[in-house]
């Protein structure tokens, strides 16, 4: 799958809930799968209602025509555990099965910019890559027994894949519930019988998306509240990094006049953002009690979750300004920074150069480095050398559902260095300017 497709997500905090409907094509139930992963020939019975999603009766934070409309848009995964009648997801020897195995959702529409709605989200096909349209592929709930919902967006074609790539460089990862008993351990309160979800932030930031996944809806049947049931698709998971920068060449001689280092017509401009050595892989996983929360493990790595000395792997991204206009970062005139004056920090990350990545505690090693370049007029004159700034030094941890914007200043002088400040703002409040159709379905 190419992930460019699917880009990033500024998704309004909403509510949305399960719905049973007549719908007239039949998709069979598959088989239930054993223990031991392998198809053992029953199924349960498909009823005639399909499952679909509806927008429930309120919607946390925006206006709800704003959020149904976005809404509208986007794809999500759904996958569903069937457990026979009498028994509950939790029990210990109960019937589950992977009833729905990261199945598409999502709304139909010939409408290429999906603006308008008046139905409910369904189970879809690919959409197409020119009309935007999808063709109904709707799953039926069972006739007895119940379902445990899991759900995440973006959706992931290969999310569950029984062989992965290889290597495999998927980015979203629904993997098998945890049977090992020294894994559990390091999953405090762990869900028993629910999926690990592995994230892993695209090396490059055009590629990169936001993450949701709603808290597991446990034990439903489809005659209980008329098969309506909220799914809480609110909650951004990854942490949203920004950068802003000015410079300060000032400085005092002996009687206190105010002379610059640079000279006039000089600029100075960005030419390279590292965030080196954080956390680049990890497990996402649900915990018992409800709500049945999603929550980040810092103990059970993605690299060997069978060994607890493993540590999380850790990745550099890379933000590069190029001349052509083909890089992360502004380059042009209009991306000279402002000399230090108050607040007056100028923003240089283009749209597809905006980091998503994983909440983590920052380590020691976790670094920002940056390269700038003096400009005399239209013609670069030189590179300082790279600056280098701990991360944690700031900021001890980067929390989920939060925008974090690095202020920093570059201070031109003999001996170069930097300063920075940071501004952290719950996500939906921030401000954020990121185009709100950036989540797109995946035309495969």
């Amino acid at each position: 799958m190419n992930g460019r497709s699917l880009i990033r997500l500024l998704l309004p905090t909403l509510t949305v809930a399960l719905a049973a409907a007549a719908c007239t094509p039949r998709l069979e139930i598959p088989d239930r799968v054993g223990d031991d992963g392998r198809l053992t020939g029953e199924s349960p019975a498909a009823s005639e209602a399909p499952i679909e999603f509806a927008v429930g009766e309120g919607t946390k934070g925006q206006a709800p025509i704003t959020t149904l409309t976005e809404l509208a848009k986007r794809d999500f995964s759904v996958s569903a555990w069937y457990v026979a009648p009498g028994k509950a997801f939790r029990d210990g020897d109960a019937t589950r099965i992977a009833y729905i195995a990261n199945h598409r959702f999502g709304y139909l529409t010939n409408d290429p910019d999906h603006d308008a709605f008046s139905d409910a989200w369904r189970g879809v096909a690919a959409h197409a890559a020119t009309t935007g349209a999808a063709a109904a592929a709707p799953v039926y709930w069972p006739l007895d027994g119940s379902l445990t919902f899991f759900c995440f967006a973006p959706y992931r074609a290969d999310a569950a894949l029984d062989t992965p790539p290889v290597p495999d460089t998927r980015d979203i990862v629904l993997e098998a519930p945890v049977t090992d008993a020294g894994v559990i351990a390091r999953l405090p309160g762990y869900l028993p019988g629910s999926p690990l979800l592995r994230v892993t932030p695209a090396a490059s930031a055009a590629d990169q998306v936001d993450f949701l996944a709603a808290p597991a809806v446990l034990d439903k049947r489809r005659t209980d509240n008329a098969g309506r049931f909220p799914l809480d698709l609110s909650q951004h998971r990854m942490t949203s990094l920004d950068f802003q920068f000015n410079y300060d060449d000032s400085y005092e001689d002996s009687e206190h006049n105010i002379h610059h280092y640079l000279s006039a017509g000089e600029s100075v401009r960005v030419l390279n953002i590292v965030v080196r050595d954080v956390i680049g892989s990890k497990y996402l996983y649900f915990t018992g009690g409800a709500p049945y929360e999603a929550v980040w493990s810092d103990a059970v790595s993605p690299a060997d979750k069978e060994t607890a000395s493993t540590p999380l792997p850790t990745v550099t991204y890379t933000l590069n300004a190029v001349k052509n206009g083909s890089g992360e970062l502004g380059y042009g005139y209009e991306y000279e920074l402002p000399e230090k004056s108050g607040s007056n920090y100028k923003a240089v990350v283009l749209d597809k150069g905006h980091l998503y990545l994983l909440p983590q505690t920052l380590s020691d090693e976790a670094a920002l480095e940056i390269s700038y370049a003096v400009f005399d007029g239209t013609n670069y004159k030189g590179i300082t050398e790279i600056l280098s700034l701990k991360l944690n030094s700031g900021l001890a941890a980067w929390q989920p559902g939060t925008k974090v914007t690095y202020k920093i200043t570059l201070n031109i002088k003999p001996y170069q260095s930097a300063s920075f400040t940071v501004l952290v703002e719950k996500w939906l409040f921030s401000g954020n300017d990121h185009p709100e159709t950036e989540l797109l379905p995946d035309h495969d």
